[in-house]
């Protein structure tokens, strides 16, 4: 959504239409621009979405909710999956706000699992998608992950997306190779330019990073292309004892807890 302006905002749309019915329940994440979205999907899949999902409230993520909940004529109170009362809905509809945890059953052998993330807002919520069929997992990391990045600390600390980021990690163990990323923005350009400027400076620092840097360069959209391995391998803000990312936030003494680093190194990205 709105690429041509410089929002790189992506909305999903999480699916098991099949035919030859093409009828299912079907999850729409973040449809902030309810027009441009619309654009995007067939007449079968517009009438088969039965929830409004957000990752946080923010109007680039949950702007859109009332607007499309009206572009669904053949469903006119769909439900809402929200983190806060922050993300407007319909009163006459459904409202979830998930706990940590929370288990939502999609059929078909799908699940989605409600991780709580705090500190982008501390009304973000990522979830993670499991086919437990064909053993594909997917997790909608809104703008708490990003490729190779996090999100900004706008209501949170270091600390919280530390710890943020490790709770998804703990949520996902043993399947971290096989668990896609789509986050909520294309950032991943912007992110790989302050790494080899912070943090990786030279081809050879980082080998993982190198390949990425490259596939950058001919590549525009890049969601759903790495999994949280590749971030462990890649994204600095996953790899805070890494020595490379230590010296650039000035601690070349390993001194300072994984918090601080953190705190500093969103810092020298906020600042680049």
């Amino acid at each position: 959504m709105r690429w041509a302006t410089g929002g790189v905002n992506y909305s999903y749309l999480l699916s098991k239409l099949a035919p030859p019915s093409m009828t299912s329940a079907n999850w729409i994440i973040d449809p902030a621009e309810p027009l441009e979205v619309k654009d995007q999907l067939s007449n079968h899949e517009l009438h088969s979405i039965t929830t409004i999902v957000n990752t946080h409230h923010h109007y680039d993520h949950a702007g859109g909710n009332v607007a499309f909940a009206t572009l669904l004529t053949q469903r006119e109170n769909p439900s809402f999956i929200i983190g806060s009362t922050l993300s407007a809905t319909l009163s006459t509809s459904k409202v979830t706000q998930p706990n940590d945890g929370q288990i939502f059953d999609l059929g078909h052998n799908i699940t989605v699992e409600a991780i709580r993330t705090p500190c982008h807002t501390q009304d973000s919520v990522c979830y993670l998608v499991k086919d437990s069929e064909k053993d594909d997992y997917a997790i909608f990391t809104g703008d708490t992950l990003f490729t190779a990045g996090c999100g900004r600390f706008f209501e949170g600390t270091g600390e919280e997306m530390h710890s943020s980021l490790n709770h998804i990690l703990d949520r996902t163990n043993g399947h971290w190779d096989k668990v896609k990323v789509y986050p909520g923005h294309e950032y991943t350009k912007s992110n790989v330019k302050f790494i080899r400027h912070m943090v990786w400076k030279k081809i050879g620092d980082n080998k993982a990073f190198d390949h990425l840097e490259q596939l950058v360069l001919n590549t525009e959209v890049l969601t759903g292309m790495f999994t949280l391995q590749d971030e462990l391998n890649f994204n600095p803000f996953m790899r805070l004892n890494d020595p490379f990312v230590r010296k650039a936030v000035g601690d070349d003494n390993n001194t300072l807890s994984e918090k601080d680093v953190m705190t500093k190194l969103r810092k020298l990205k906020d600042n680049f």
